[in-house]
């Protein structure tokens, strides 16, 4: 009987293993026809393990204020990580793009509908540096626990020193 649960007992933490390295690693699938599985840095076609791990950060912070967590909507994560391409590429660090305006400006070129936006932005060493200083900042705060938000979107690029731009975005 001892043998059996031994078993039992290592086949569940192989699973479990199995299942934690399949979540860890980057998607390599590709969101359109012919683009390329990896766009440079940490981006990818579909959320990067940095992206991930910013999007739970970003749920764990809502959940801790007893809040529901929000949808991480595969599209918004697209435009997001646009917007901090934006900023590491034209090298700017503002809500105003100079290529695509205020986020809901963004959103409208991106043909995404929305009721309302907002949009949190930061430049850290790392993404659990950045939603640290984001949820300690009571405007960017107020962003992230709002109720009135339903869905959002994370986007993260990192520039030639390893920094990372982090974009969330807010809709309802």
């Amino acid at each position: 009987m001892k043998k059996k649960h031994a078993s039992i007992r290592k086949q569940s933490v192989c699973t479990l293993c199995a299942l934690l390295l399949f979540a860890a690693a980057p998607h390599t699938g590709s969101a359109r026809a012919g683009a390329p599985a990896f766009v440079g840095h940490y981006t990818t076609a579909f959320l990067s393990v940095q992206e991930q791990k910013a999007g739970n950060l970003l749920n764990s912070d809502r959940i801790r204020y007893n809040l529901s967590p929000l949808t991480l909507d595969p599209e918004l994560c697209r435009i997001a990580r646009i917007k901090s391409e934006d900023m590491r590429d034209n090298q700017y660090f503002a809500h105003e793009s100079p290529t695509y305006g205020s986020v809901s400006e963004m959103l409208t070129q991106f043909g995404y509908p929305h009721a309302g936006a907002a949009e949190n932005i930061a430049h850290h060493r790392d993404v659990d540096k950045a939603q640290a200083a984001l949820i300690s900042s009571p405007g960017h705060r107020r962003n992230i626990l709002s109720a009135g938000y339903t869905k959002a979107g994370v986007g993260v690029a990192a520039d030639e020193n390893g920094y990372v731009y982090l974009t969330q975005i807010f809709c309802r």
